[in-house]
């Protein structure tokens, strides 16, 4: 009698551990798969696929896509999808070569954070200061095959020039996903976050730059779509806020005149952004 009574309690506890898994289980997809992580996986994935480029000269490293990812884990938010969707937008966008360049240079950038622990903040958007850690990640990356091959000063400054890039718009980035993860609630937004959200959005945007619907701009449609919202949902202030930021930064380029300095490309590298 009471072995059968031991062995019920042993099958009672071992289904109470099948639930427990189950419900946890269930609870890390909702966490994962909440409509604000959607959102940040979808921007990362297309984000991922614009860079700058030129006839003559391809940086080898979108920022963008790093930039992401590196202000999502600053944030303390699930990198796992999104790290994966950076990796298939710059195979999309840019090529296997420059694939395994962004592979090798997140590859490093995680490295250096388990290396030299990261400062942790609290109250800012920034909880991870993880900034250094990406600068030199990418210029390490840059550098490395300068090595193996006759040494031009242009090739370096290049790649300080993408270091720095990565780290500005990280900046940028750390800022802008905490709007995004808050849009639906009732808060009030720096003027720092609505800049930089609308500067996250403008530039997801521009992937569709060359896709017309109808003879509509994609475009500008939804340029036009992310103003409305975010004046609907967070007020006149943020909407004229935003609305300026991404009209400046989707504002087109002179192409038949490359003296034209009302171009937006604060790199001027055939002064465009392309996919």
């Amino acid at each position: 009698m009471f072995q059968n009574i031991a062995r019920d309690s042993r099958n009672n506890q071992n289904e109470n551990i099948e639930e427990n898994k189950k419900v946890n289980t269930i609870d890390v997809l909702k966490k994962l798969f909440a409509k604000e992580n959607i959102m940040l996986y979808i921007i990362t994935f297309l984000i991922s696929m614009v860079g700058f480029s030129d006839n003559s000269l391809i940086i080898s490293l979108s920022p963008f896509g790093l930039a992401m990812i590196a202000g999502a884990l600053s944030n303390n938010r699930p990198i796992g999808i999104m790290y994966v969707l950076s990796l298939i937008g710059t195979f999309i966008g840019f090529g296997f070569t420059n694939f395994l360049i962004y592979f090798l240079t997140t590859l490093a950038f995680f490295i250096s954070i388990l290396l030299v622990r990261p400062i942790i903040q609290d109250n800012v958007n920034e909880k991870r200061k993880i900034g250094g850690h990406l600068f030199f990640s990418v210029l390490i990356v840059q550098a490395i095959p300068m090595f193996f091959r006759d040494f031009y000063i242009f090739e370096l400054l290049s790649g300080i020039m993408l270091a720095m890039t990565a780290y500005v718009f990280y900046k940028i980035f750390a800022n802008s996903i905490t709007m995004i993860i808050d849009f639906g609630t009732k808060r009030a937004f720096t003027i720092e976050e609505v800049i930089g959200t609308s500067l996250l959005l403008a530039i997801t945007v521009t992937v569709f730059e060359n896709l017309d619907v109808f003879g509509f701009s994609i475009k500008n449609v939804l340029s036009i779509l992310i103003v409305l919202v975010l004046g609907w949902k967070n007020g006149m202030l943020v909407g004229a806020t935003g609305g300026i930021t991404i009209g400046v930064v989707l504002r087109n380029c002179n192409r038949n005149r490359p003296d034209d300095d009302s171009c937006i490309c604060s790199i001027r590298i055939n002064c465009r952004i392309i996919k």
